[in-house]
Formats: structure tokens, sequence, C-alpha cells
């Protein structure tokens, strides 16, 4: 298939990106636009297609173990409705913003900030934009955001969005990704300088020849002056002083501070994720639960905490309960970009129904994974990065998953969906986020 579109624009990448995943080979020749009239338009052995966005979809639908567009109806509908606000409520006043337009940049970069705590606030509690996987709306959001990390959202305007900055790096950092967008450099603290800024203020400035007359009498002046530059002199220790001050206030955080603020985090979710398992598990008739979780980011001690966080007590009397899921045996998974977590867990009243380590065993066996540390209630383990053989963390975590799951089943200890309803699912997705 042949791709006429120019190569360099965020629309062109969500279609090569889409069939990068979708084991496609897409040709995009070069210099097509004079030639072919209006772009894009995706050349097929049965016919074209023209509009980025149907190019995108037409590509995702065609490989469906790929699962672009969802594993069900649910999710394509869910990625559909992700699309038309991407294109309505982010690109639309982000590409306003970056090219700056006169009477628009101010109210556009509103509505962008507006688009961003609706997505940042979607993925607090998302790995991905739809389901567990990468779909079209991953791909299609990642990709309408990157001019706009390059040239108009300095560090400062995305520190309020960690959520989405979490999901936009993990985004970046897939091969798929990558391969298309290469290294994405995020626009830094306090930006470029404006366009025309500095150098309209100079143009502004050349007026001032026309006063040569008056030179005379500003030498004077000038020589009146002088004193007063002394005065300056001697107060520019104390402006040094205080740039000194505010070197201090804005010192990095230790590595220690660091730690304990990420701690804090994973302790967090652990207890949050805790009281979720707990209800979930109760309306579903569960004993055993496997999940994901976010902030550790595939650190074994940290995935440790974050279980030891789930099963913490939980107090009644508390305003925001935290963990309480001690009574449930589960894995839980940790995606990083070097290694994959993984911590299973089995309470002493279920050690009659399922061993710890054969479960943890079985479950890293599936993608040749390493048992760290073994024992009664606790067992963990990792699965390394592996590119030549095509092992990526993210990955293999769903399969993980159902390997975990199709182990309880084979044990009678998952509850069997005896209904016709094929879409009920037990995990993440059973509580709202």
């Amino acid at each position: 298939m042949k791709l006429y579109a120019h190569s360099d624009n965020y629309k062109t990448h969500k279609a090569l990106i889409a069939a990068k995943y979708a084991g496609m080979t897409v040709d995009c020749p070069k210099g097509v636009g004079a030639v072919t009239g209006k772009i894009p338009v995706l050349e097929t052995d049965q016919g074209c297609i023209f509009s980025s966005v149907a190019i995108a979809r037409y590509i995702s639908r065609i490989n469906r173990p790929a699962g672009l567009y969802g594993q069900n109806l649910i999710e394509g509908g869910m990625i559909d409705s992700w699309l038309e606000f991407c294109t309505h409520e982010l690109e639309v006043p982000l590409c306003a913003w970056v090219q700056n337009l006169p009477g628009i940049a101010a109210v556009a970069k509103d509505d962008v900030t507006r688009a961003l705590h609706v997505l940042d606030k979607h993925l607090l509690h998302n790995t991905y934009m739809v389901g567990h996987t990468i779909t079209l709306a991953d791909i299609s959001v990642c990709c309408s955001l990157v001019d706009g990390m390059r040239l108009v959202l300095d560090e400062s305007f995305r520190s309020p969005f960690g959520n989405l900055m979490r999901w936009f790096q993990l985004c970046l950092a897939q091969p798929e990704f990558k391969s298309v967008l290469g290294e994405v450099k995020l626009l830094g603290a306090g930006g470029a300088p404006a366009k025309g800024g500095k150098a309209e203020a100079k143009k502004e400035a050349a007026p001032k020849k026309e006063a040569a007359p008056k030179k005379e009498a500003k030498q004077q002046e000038k020589k009146e002056a002088a004193p007063k530059k002394e005065s300056k002199k001697e107060a520019a220790p104390k402006k040094e002083a205080k740039k000194e001050e505010k070197k201090e206030e804005k010192a990095e955080p230790t590595p220690e501070e660091l730690a304990k603020a990420k701690l804090k985090k994973v302790v967090k979710e652990g207890g949050k994720r805790g009281v979720e398992i707990e209800g979930a598990a109760d309306m579903g008739g569960l004993q055993f639960f496997c999940t994901s979780v976010d902030t550790p980011e595939g650190d074994l001690d940290l995935t440790v905490k974050c279980l030891e966080a789930m099963n913490a007590k939980s107090d009644p009397t508390e305003e925001e309960r935290k963990g309480g899921s001690g009574h449930i045996g589960k894995v839980i998974f940790s995606a990083g970009t070097e290694q994959l977590a993984v911590v299973a867990y089995v309470p002493d009243e279920k050690q009659g129904e399922l061993n710890c380590e054969e479960w943890i065993k079985k479950v890293l066996s599936s993608q040749g994974g390493e048992v760290k540390s073994t024992g009664k209630n606790v067992c963990t383990g990792l699965v390394k990065t592996n590119a030549d053989k095509g092992v990526f963390p993210l990955k293999i975590r769903e399969p993980m998953i159902i390997e975990a799951n199709d182990f309880l089943r084979k044990k009678g200890l998952f509850p069997e969906d005896n209904s016709d309803d094929d879409e009920m699912v037990f995990g993440d997705d059973d509580f709202p986020a």
C-alpha cells in the first residue's frame, strides 16, 4: 500500500504507527502533493481511501488481533469517542496555539488546557486511553500532542498534568512510536523566545537615531548621573545575594527526597487499589484477583510496597479508606522500560487451595521470566526486556494476566461466566475510574 501524504505531518504519523502495530508495510512517497492534488490518500489494491482519520481507522481494523480498535464493540465505541475528542477538542485549539494565530491563540490556550485536564483525569486510573493495550485512541492523541510538546507546552505548563505525561512518555517509549516519531524533545523551562519578542523591541528602538541633535545634552545628563551608577554598583551585591537565595529555594530535591516522594505515590496507589479490589471481589464473588499498577514502573521492591498497601487493614472511620484486600489472593504486575515486575500473594486462609510459588512460576514461565524470591505468602519475579525476541513489558503484561487467570480457572478458583454476555471481564475495568 502507498500513502500519499506529507511524511512529517502528525496526521500521517497516526497511520504509519498504526501500520507498524498491524504488521503492514506502507510506503510514503516523497514530493507527491503537486502531482496527486489533495492528500492524504491511501492507495490499496481494492481502491483508494482519503481523509487521515478514515485511513488510520482502516489500517487499525485490518489486523484485528493487534487490538488497535479494541477487543469488543464497546471498546470500539470508546475509541471512536476519543478520536472525536482528539479532533475537535484538542487538535483544533492546539494547532491555533502552535501557529500563534492572531486573536485566537489566547482562547486556544484555554481550550487546550481544558482538554488536557480531561485527559489527565481519565489517565489517573487508566494506563491507556481504552482497555489494557495501545489502541488507535492512544496513537491519535499522542501524535496530536507531539508538536505542542515540542513548541508551546513548556515544563511549567506540563507540570500539573502528571498522569498525562506518564502516559505520553509511555507511548513514546514503544518501538512502533519511536520508529516513526524518532526522539521527541520536550520544550524546556520557560520555553523558546516568543516570535517577534526581542526583535520587535529592537525595531521600536530604531527611531532614536532621529534624536542625534540632543546627543550633547544627553552626554551632560549622563555625567551628572555618574554617582547614581556607583550606588547601583553598591546595590549589586544585594542583587547577587537575592539570586543566591532564589537558587537555594529552587534547589533540586535530593535522591532521598525523590525516593520518599516516589514511595508515597506507590503507597497511595496501592491503598486506593486495595479498596477497589475489595469492592470488586465482594461484588463478583472473587477470592483471587490479577491486576496491574503504574507508579512502581517496573521496580520490584516498590511493587512489593504497593502490594503491602493493598493488603493493609482498612480503617472504616477514615474519610478516605485505604487497603482492605489482605484476604484476597492476587498477582500484580508493574511495567517499566527495562522489566516487568510480578508479585504474587496468597493469604494464610487460602494456602490449602493455592500454592503461591506454583502460581508465580506458572505465570513467569509463559514469558521466560525469573523467580526472584519465594515465600509462603509472597513470591516475586520479573521479566527483562528483550528487544531481539520482541519481549517488551507492556506487550507481555496482558497475556501474563490472562495466564494467571487461566491457572486459577484450571483449579476451579476463578468464577466462570455462564451467561451469553461475552463482555464480562474481571479486572481493572470492573470498577469506575
